[in-house]
C-alpha cells in the first residue's frame, strides 16, 4: 500500500471524476482526499458513509472529517445512538475549549500517552508509532482502537506500565490546571484517593479490562476497599456539577 500526502495532486487534478479516483484506489494508494472526492460524487447515503468511513480511518485526527462521517452515519440511520453520542461529545469538548475560567485555559498542554511510555522506557518510538499506523488502518467501528488497549495485545507493554503513563498524564494535565477529564483524575485532585491509589486501580482494571471483565472506576474503587459507595456517589455529583458549571460561566 502507497500512502498519499495530504493534499493529494492526484485528487486535487481528478476530483470530478469518479473513475479516475476509483483507479487510483485501486492501484493501491492509501489516499484519504480520494474518499473524500468520491463521497461528494456519489448520491447514495450508505455509499457517501462507506467512503467517508474510510476516509476518517486514514485520518483518525481530523475532527471536522470524523464529524462528517458521523453526520453521515445518522442521516442512514437517524436511531445511530453511538453516532449521536459521540457528536455530541465532539460538540461539547469544542463548546468547553472556548471556556475561559482559572481550570480552562491555554497550553502547556499534557503530553499523549505515546509520548509518555516512550519517555519512562516502555517502548520505543519505532514500536509507537508501528502501533499508530495499526490504529490508522483500523475500523472506526472496532472497539478497541485505543492506543493502550493496542499496545497491551500486542504485548509491548503490562497494564502497570499503561497505568503509571496514565497517571503521569494526570498529573500534567493537574500542573497545567487543565480541567479533569475523567473522574480518576477529579478524584486524584480533590484529595479524595492519592495519585498512587488511582495507579493500582487503573492497573487493576485494565488487566480486568483484557480478561473481558469490565467494571466502572468507581465500581472498582469500592471493591478495593479505597472508597466506600456513598463517597463515590458524592464526588461523582460534585465532578458533574463541576462540568456542567462551565456552561454558565
Amino acid at each position: 500500500m502507497k500512502q498519499c500526502p495530504v493534499p493529494c495532486p492526484f485528487v486535487a487534478a481528478h476530483s470530478q471524476d469518479m473513475a479516475s479516483l476509483r483507479s487510483h484506489l485501486l492501484d493501491g494508494y492509501q489516499c484519504r482526499d480520494a474518499w473524500v472526492a468520491m463521497s461528494k460524487l456519489v448520491n447514495d447515503p450508505v455509499r457517501r458513509k462507506d467512503c467517508l468511513e474510510r476516509a476518517s480511518a486514514l485520518a483518525p485526527d481530523d475532527e471536522e472529517l470524523l464529524i462528517e462521517y458521523l453526520e453521515a452515519r445518522l442521516a442512514v440511520n437517524p436511531a445511530d445512538g453511538f453516532a449521536q453520542q459521540r457528536l455530541n461529545e465532539i460538540r461539547t469538548m469544542r463548546l468547553l475549549s472556548d471556556v475561559k475560567t482559572p481550570y480552562f485555559h491555554e497550553p502547556p498542554k499534557p503530553r499523549l500517552i505515546g509520548e509518555i511510555l516512550v519517555s519512562i522506557g516502555a517502548i520505543s518510538e519505532s514500536e509507537l508509532q508501528a502501533v499508530l499506523a495499526e490504529q490508522r488502518r483500523a475500523s472506526l467501528l472496532k472497539s478497541d482502537r485505543r492506543l493502550g488497549q493496542l499496545l497491551l495485545k500486542r504485548g509491548l507493554i503490562t497494564p502497570v506500565k499503561l497505568a503509571k503513563a496514565l497517571i503521569i498524564q494526570q498529573q500534567e494535565r493537574s500542573r497545567a490546571r487543565a480541567a479533569p477529564q475523567v473522574l480518576g483524575e477529579y478524584l486524584v485532585e480533590k484529595g479524595y484517593i492519592t495519585a498512587a491509589q488511582l495507579e493500582a486501580a487503573l492497573a487493576e482494571q485494565i488487566r480486568l479490562d483484557l480478561q473481558g471483565k469490565r467494571l466502572s472506576l468507581g465500581e472498582l474503587l469500592v471493591k478495593m476497599h479505597l472508597l466506600s459507595k456513598e463517597k463515590i456517589d458524592q464526588a461523582a455529583r460534585e465532578y458533574e456539577r463541576l462540568f456542567w458549571s462551565q456552561f454558565n460561566a
